[in-house]
């Protein structure tokens, strides 16, 4: 079940790719379709949490008067649930619903993540290999001394197109000229590798790009290179070879505080929600600070989606104008 539940939300993905040929946006429309497929319960539990903190007043005269009976303030409380029509579980049942649909999304997208930078690696080393074949076709040319190096070096070309292994090509290449000959191809093949990675994205591999971050499955995070590597801190300057700038980590934490705030009064000013409130966005900035920027996007739309539809529902059934078909 768990597996079929992570496959189909896999497909979707790659299918909304397929169309619009873009990863980070089709985790963005992904998301606003799964919002939107839940919204009949969010609005459903919004207005029951709605009605039962305007009870509130009333379920603390219960609470008062039948302080030291329990059973009976527990019956004069369903009692009154009863009478508004309110369900007081109605607001557990979309959360229940999307935290599964969060693991799933988390399994969903390293999936698609594993598969797509191996992908992206294959596909980089052959790029890299073709900028390296030149520098050693040159450099083989200039070894001409003996007719022993000739058909060493040949032999290290021939390998070159059957092997994605560059450091054991420059390890043999050390053994037949001497690893002094050699540092200025070695040097130049480095060079040209991270110079070709950096390009490779510009040109090749737009669909993994979006906005500022150049690989949405590598975290969006300074410390971390293209393909995963950790490096100093916005190594290379602005146009280094680093993924991200954190801005999603501090979207994530903003947004999971603000949509928090805007639903807490909903549902009373107590400590468990302040609780909720301050451990919610830190988690957050701790989530995505970690995994993949394609989670970090779902999880920062996500919470827009639910701030925007709390601002509509606010602005349409202010305090005490609840709707009477949500409640139901």
């Amino acid at each position: 079940m768990w597996s079929a539940l992570v496959g189909f939300l896999q497909s979707i993905i790659t299918g909304i790719n397929s169309i619009v040929g873009n990863y980070g946006l089709s985790v963005v429309i992904f998301t606003i379709l799964t919002r939107l497929a839940l919204l009949p319960l969010d609005l459903k539990a919004k207005a029951s949490t709605r009605k039962i903190s305007e009870l509130n007043p009333e379920i603390q005269k219960i609470n008062e008067k039948y302080k030291n009976d329990p059973e009976k303030r527990n019956k004069k409380t369903m009692e009154l649930y009863q009478k508004h029509g309110v369900n007081p579980m109605g607001g557990c049942l979309p959360m229940l619903l999307q935290l599964p649909l969060m693991f799933a999304m988390f399994a969903a997208l390293r999936a698609i993540a594993s598969a797509q930078l191996e992908v992206f690696y294959v596909n980089l080393i052959n790029y890299s290999n073709s900028a390296i074949g030149p520098v050693l076709q040159e450099f083989v040319e200039s070894l001409q001394n003996s007719s022993a190096i000739k058909q060493s070096v040949g032999d290290v070309l021939t390998s070159l197109f059957s092997s994605p292994n560059n450091e054991r090509l420059i390890s043999q290449i050390s053994e037949i000229a001497g690893s002094a000959n050699t540092t200025a191809v070695v040097d130049a093949i480095k060079n040209i590798s991270t110079a070709q990675a950096l390009e490779f994205l510009k040109t090749s591999e737009s669909s993994l790009r979006f906005l500022w971050i150049k690989n949405v499955w590598i975290a969006d995070s300074p410390l971390r290179d293209i393909i995963g590597r950790t490096i100093p801190f916005m190594a290379g300057g602005w146009s280094g070879p680093w993924n991200g700038l954190f801005i999603l980590s501090a979207l994530a934490g903003i947004t999971s505080y603000l949509q928090m705030n805007m639903t807490a009064p909903a549902s009373g000013d107590n400590q468990q929600t302040k609780g909720m409130s301050t451990i919610m966005p830190i988690m957050s900035i701790w989530f995505t600070s970690m995994y993949t920027s394609a989670f970090s996007i779902y999880w920062v739309t996500s919470n827009l989606f639910q701030i925007a539809q709390q601002l509509i529902y606010n602005r349409m059934y202010p305090e005490g104008k609840t709707s009477k078909e949500g409640a139901k």
